[in-house]
């Protein structure tokens, strides 16, 4: 299957920041149009008052004013128009900007909008304990947190979608009716398409345009107001109903040019989100069948929540089909999609059936670790190799494959059973990542006690927390990461009261020993992200060079380096060079490298915070050294993947892990 936006992450980066000035400018021009449409809707509403009061006004002088200004009336006058206009762009960018501030919280935030269900990990229910295997599976893939799932309780038909302004924040949403009908390749098919929107950056633009068109069709709504009154006064009533009938007007075609907004950006965006989920799955006639399901089905992949229709982009399938108004559709035609999965469909959709699918088992066979009963799984011989090239990494950013869910599947049958289910609720999960930060040290961990105590969340639980450190000290390296992301969505569910002392406990436990470790920086940086959401709906590139952000670039190489080559001045200067090597702009400068036994985390941190600033072809160029310079010697310590990827995450370009392989396999 082919698409006709490229399938390099930060191509498609470059096009949704294209897309969003395209939106502004749509969006302008909508402005200007109803502006126009407004005033004189505005201007001729103001005739007919005059002209009602000059005929039916008893008081003959009165009567005699409005004849007087009915005779004098044009309907162009410049400053009436003037300050009309100045007071509708006013009114619809303050609609905007208030309906932009409640999107501020993220994803759940639209999924709430639409009536939708948080689902939580603990779940009983089959059909949600298969959904949120499916995220976990590939979120884990992506290398991003969990993203929050939902489920819209009073949909029935199948639809989904994926909103969120960060990585960090970002929700999946499927309908009831999604849970109830597809089978779980199909489920994994659509839940591929919408991670492929998180991944590409459509999420945040699709939130941007909920924003945006609520401002220009915020007029209609207001005149359906007005005309569900009902009872006027007979003086009053003809203009009062001429201007809601004029309102009306200008909000429908506030939502025609908003439409087209959608239209024009959403369509082509559909089709790489189709081939980003093959890409994924490797599995085209799963996400084949879910769009022959909503052919077959009598109301297809229709929404019926009211604040639908705003949203109507964002959803995987048309969620307001209109066959009259077809070229208005805000998603290719189904047809075209299926033929491009699956080019022997002719065109007949089969009825669909009503019976639910069972829950299957959801894991393959156990990867190397710790397996659910907690023994020791056999180590194959050889240390595991990557099967990538340093130059291939950039191409890997934003783009999991079959091998990664393959390999997410694993590392989740890796976790112990009892630490699985431990996580799904926010004391358990806040638990576990307090065992997690434990030191090995006796005497260290004694001191971080302490900072137990003062746990709101799990005050009395230290003796717990021990006991789960313990089950955890085998835990291999490369599956913590992983155990955290898992942890992540059940924090959500702490007060903002306890968020806050839980990541100060968390610092204070950090602090004991008085030096921050690469693991506490990614785990202090990956919670803070997520708790303490900082977002921006438009959020600017203010860096197009590496003249003000060379230090901070140097910052990072430097920091990899000595984490590959703790114990190796001469490798570590290698790897520094190889990495600097890739951006001749800063090569040509010739910088000082400084070696580090214990690289400067926290310098880490500030130079994450500044590059997030710069635009995705800076970033592309720095995870590229990165890669480079942790691949310089041709072995990549877990260390140096673990920070290589906080790099890369923090970037919000997400790279999935390294795919292992065993020597032997690679030998045969």
């Amino acid at each position: 299957m082919t698409a006709n936006r490229s399938t390099n992450f930060f191509a498609r980066q470059r096009d949704a920041r294209k897309s969003c000035r395209n939106q502004l400018i749509l969006f302008a021009m909508a402005v200007f149009i109803i502006v126009i449409v407004t005033t004189m809707a505005i201007r001729f509403a103001w005739y007919l008052y005059i002209s009602t009061q000059a005929h039916t006004l008893i008081n003959f002088e009165a009567a005699q004013r409005y004849q007087q200004k009915l005779s004098t009336f044009t309907f162009f006058d410049p400053a009436f128009f003037l300050f009309m206009a100045m007071l509708i762009v006013c009114f619809i960018l303050a609609a905007s900007l208030i309906k932009m501030n409640s999107l501020q919280k993220g994803g759940g935030a639209v999924a709430e909008m639409l009536g939708g269900r948080a689902i939580i990990a603990a779940t009983t229910d089959p059909s949600e304990k298969r959904l949120i295997n499916v995220v976990e599976e590939m979120a884990i893939a992506s290398g991003i947190p969990v993203p929050q799932v939902y489920v819209l309780d009073a949909e029935n038909n199948i639809n989904a979608f994926a909103a969120g302004l960060e990585i960090t924040d970002s929700a999946v949403a499927v309908t009831k009716g999604t849970l109830n009908k597809l089978n779980r390749e199909e489920l994994q098919g659509v839940i591929g398409h919408e991670f492929s929107h998180i991944l590409n950056g459509d999420a945040r633009l699709n939130m941007q345009l909920i924003g945006i068109l609520f401002g220009i069709m915020f007029m209609g709504i207001i005149g359906r107001q007005i005309l569900s009154k009902g009872r006027f006064s007979a003086r009053m009533g003809l203009p009062v109903i001429a201007a809601g009938f004029c309102l009306m007007i200008i909000g429908s075609i506030g939502t025609f040019m908003g439409r087209l907004m959608q239209c024009a950006i959403s369509r082509q965006k559909e089709f790489l989100a189709d081939a980003s989920a093959v890409q994924f799955t490797r599995n085209p006639m799963g996400l084949a069948g879910a769009l022959k399901k909503i052919g077959g089905s009598t109301f297809g992949s229709q929404i019926n929540s009211p604040g639908a229709r705003q949203a109507s982009h964002l959803f995987f399938s048309e969620s307001h089909p209109n066959k009259l108004f077809a070229f208005l559709a805000t998603h290719p035609p189904l047809a075209e999609r299926i033929r491009l999965l699956d080019p022997s469909f002719d065109g007949n959709f089969p009825k669909m059936e009503e019976d639910v699918s069972k829950a299957k088992a959801q894991y393959s066979t156990p990867f190397w670790g710790t397996s659910h009963a907690g023994k020791t799984l056999h180590v194959p011989a050889g240390s595991p190799l990557l099967a990538i090239l340093p130059a291939e990494v950039v191409h890997h950013v934003g783009n999991p494959s079959k091998e990664n869910i393959e390999q997410s599947r694993t590392f989740l049958d890796s976790i112990p059973e009892e630490i699985a289910e431990t996580v799904k609720s926010p004391k358990g999960a806040a638990s576990v990542i307090y065992a997690l930060l434990m030191d090995h040290d006796a005497v260290l961990r004694s001191s971080q006690l302490p900072a137990l105590d003062r746990a709101m969340v799990v005050r009395g639980q230290t003796d717990n927390i021990l006991k789960i450190a313990g089950q955890l000290s085998g835990l291999q390296q490369n599956l913590r990461l992983p155990l955290i992301e898992l942890a992540m969505p059940a924090l959500k569910g702490l007060t903002s009261m306890e968020k806050r002392n839980f990541l100060l406990v968390l610092h204070s436990c950090i602090n004991t020993d008085g030096c921050l470790s690469l693991f506490e920086l990614s785990v202090l940086w990956i919670l803070e992200k997520y708790l303490n959401p900082a977002e921006e709906l438009f959020r600017s590139v203010k860096i197009f060079s590496f003249s003000g952000i060379g230090l901070d670039v140097v910052v990072l190489l430097q920091a990899l380096a000595c984490t590959g080559h703790a114990a190796d001045r001469a490798k570590a200067q290698e790897a520094f060079h190889a990495g600097i090597a890739r951006i001749p702009e800063l090569a040509a400068r010739k910088p000082v490298f400084t070696f580090e036994e214990i690289a400067s985390y926290a310098k880490v941190n500030n130079a994450l915070t500044r590059l997030i600033e710069a635009s995705f072809k800076i970033r592309e160029l720095v995870i590229d050294a990165c890669a480079h310079c942790a691949f310089s010697d041709h072995e990549v310590t877990v260390e140096e993947r673990e920070l290589l990827r906080i790099i890369a995450l923090a970037l919000q370009c997400p790279l999935p892990p390294f795919v292992e392989t065993s020597p032997e396999k690679d030998a045969a």
